[in-house]
């Protein structure tokens, strides 16, 4: 797998501007779920699991929102020249959460988010384009196989460190380090060289993006190459977005209080959640691809298996009071995830041409955004009213096995279609 860094230059770089803004990405998350804890709640007379649900759509809307502009750009312009200019920008935004210190200045914070990542959203359409550009076909599985094995790495030890460094440098040292990694990645990017882009025929048009045309042309592309059910995996996926509100309503009540009483124990707690996290899905990756194998069949049992192991993971977390067997269950859940999500990108990026590769990332991240959003705003608002993390993390996990069989039907029928070349 280490290989296809060695054997392939261009992809080194992407990797390390990766490796780069991920760290600082989840060090940012972690002082941001810090300070909502801190002034979220009773006192202003909202729930945590409302607040922290805001927190995580907000992460996840710009995709819907921007997707029909992002994929498309994607496919058009300098895959590069995105790359730097929203790194550029995101070093900016990044910066203003040092003017949130107050309770009635949360609303300053969620919108500075919502900017950060409505930014993100072309860096990512960009990247994920660019991996194919960077590396031979037979090296794909390999690639995103490590790439998500470095998002892991990252946010695992992005999230440990990120909780540690709050207690150190506390919540403007962390939001500084976020800004300095995106003009490090800006730098890693320049030096990258990437082939011309082959643009579609089709030339770009504000109507075409209102009705959705790139994306609609996407989807019958992704249909005609036998691609669209793994582009559609991570949507019957969507209620694990529950499930990333639900650690941080865990940090903040189940464990924090093993850490002191300050808004750092909040975030300490928090953070050793979100490692193991970031521990499972480096390790599913690994193992499911010796195996499943890297055959279409193969990846589709390493999809449906996937959504089970998450689900189960969850369903014994859920009412576990030792911090270490919590960990534990959370590595194994997310293990599965992992895996699902490795196979279904793997699935569509090496059966489409290049000129959809921007527009594909948005037709997918786009439903994903949308059903994980649902799953995070239902699971806010079930636990708010009911206070019990054990029936909201019950009720997750028979939507994610719901999820799973509807998949399942949906990928039996269109894997069975004529293939066009």
């Amino acid at each position: 797998m280490f290989a296809v860094l060695k054997d392939n230059p261009e992809f080194r770089k992407l990797w390390l501007a990766q490796v780069v803004s991920s760290a600082g990405d989840w060090f940012n998350r972690m002082a941001v779920l810090a300070l909502i804890g801190d002034l979220g709640g009773p006192s202003i007379g909202q729930g945590l699991g409302a607040l922290f649900a805001v927190e995580f759509t907000l992460r996840l809307l710009p995709t819907a929102l921007f997707s029909p502009v992002a994929g498309p750009i994607a496919d058009r312009l300098s895959r590069r020249g995105v790359m730097i200019t929203t790194d550029l920008l995101r070093a900016g935004i990044v910066l203003g959460f040092l003017l949130v210190d107050e309770a009635h200045e949360l609303p300053l914070l969620y919108g500075l988010l919502f900017a950060q990542m409505s930014v993100g959203i072309f860096f990512d359409a960009a990247r994920s384009a660019s991996v194919p550009n960077t590396i031979p076909p037979e090296s794909f599985h390999d690639a995103y196989t490590l790439s998500a094995a470095t998002w892991s790495l990252m946010l695992a030890l992005g999230a440990a460190l990120g909780g540690f460094m709050l207690t150190i440098v506390g919540l403007t040292g962390v939001f500084i380090l976020d800004a300095v990694t995106y003009l490090v990645s800006a730098v890693l990017v320049i030096w990258l060289r990437l082939p011309a882009i082959q643009a579609p025929l089709e030339p770009m048009t504000w109507k075409d993006v209102i009705l959705v045309r790139d994306l609609r042309r996407a989807v019958g592309h992704l249909s005609e190459r036998g691609a669209l059910h793994f582009s559609l995996a991570k949507c019957c996926w969507g209620a694990c977005g529950g499930y990333i509100v639900m650690l941080s309503v865990v940090g903040k009540v189940r464990f924090a209080p093993l850490f002191g009483e300050e808004a750092a124990a909040a975030g300490l707690a928090t953070s050793l959640l979100y490692m193991a996290r970031g521990v499972g899905t480096g390790v599913g990756p690994v193992i499911t691809r010796r195996v499943f194998g890297q055959t279409d069949e193969g990846l589709m049992r390493q999809i449906f298996t996937g959504f089970l192991v998450g689900a189960g993971g969850y369903a014994l977390f859920a009412p576990l009071e030792s911090l270490p067997l919590a960990l534990l269950m959370i590595v194994i859940a997310h293990s599965g995830g992992s895996a699902l999500w490795v196979g279904s990108t793997t699935g569509w990026q090496r059966k489409i041409d290049d000129s959809f590769r921007g527009r594909s990332f948005s037709v997918e991240f786009l439903l994903l955004t949308i059903s994980f959003t649902v799953g995070a705003l239902a699971t806010g608002a079930l636990y708010d009213w009911n206070s019990s993390i054990e029936e909201t993390l019950w009720v997750d996990c028979v939507a994610v096995v719901l999820g799973s069989l509807i998949w399942r039907s949906l990928a039996a029928k269109l894997s069975r279609r004529p293939v066009k070349a």
